[in-house]
């Protein structure tokens, strides 16, 4: 989403600018599966109105959504905010933020659930490529 954000908005970050990015993101993703493609979106979802867009996008599409959802403990989450320090675009977060917002994230609980802190990065792989029938 970050990405995306940048393209369409580069230099900002304001609530409107994460609003319009996630919404680029799911018309690109709309476009994307009517023309007969898979797509996989990468963002946090934090905020009901972003979920609430992209299930207007998948039910436009005729798509099938798939949640895939990262869990970590907040303590890891802030320890790997510290070890990676300070992004220029992302001034406002630090291990403190970062760990509020690992702490407080509305999960789904749908779909797969992963606990990055606690598997390896290849596990991760495998289990997100036998969920989504690529393996």
């Amino acid at each position: 989403m970050d990405a995306t954000r940048q393209r369409i908005l580069p230099g900002t970050h304001t609530e409107a600018d994460r609003h319009a990015a996630y919404r680029a993101m799911h018309f690109a993703a709309e476009l994307l599966v009517r023309a007969g493609r898979s797509v996989i979106l990468d963002a946090p979802y934090r905020h009901g109105d972003d979920r609430d867009d992209l299930a207007r996008a998948v039910a436009a599409s005729g798509a099938r959504l798939k949640w895939i959802e990262c869990h970590i403990a907040p303590e890891i989450a802030g320890e790997r905010q510290r070890v990676r320090g300070f992004d220029a675009e992302r001034a406002d977060l630090d291990p403190g933020v970062v760990a509020k917002r690992a702490r407080q994230h509305p999960y789904t609980g749908q779909g797969l659930r992963l606990e990055t802190g606690e598997i390896s990065t290849e596990e991760c792989r495998r289990r997100i490529e036998e969920y989504l029938g690529t393996a």
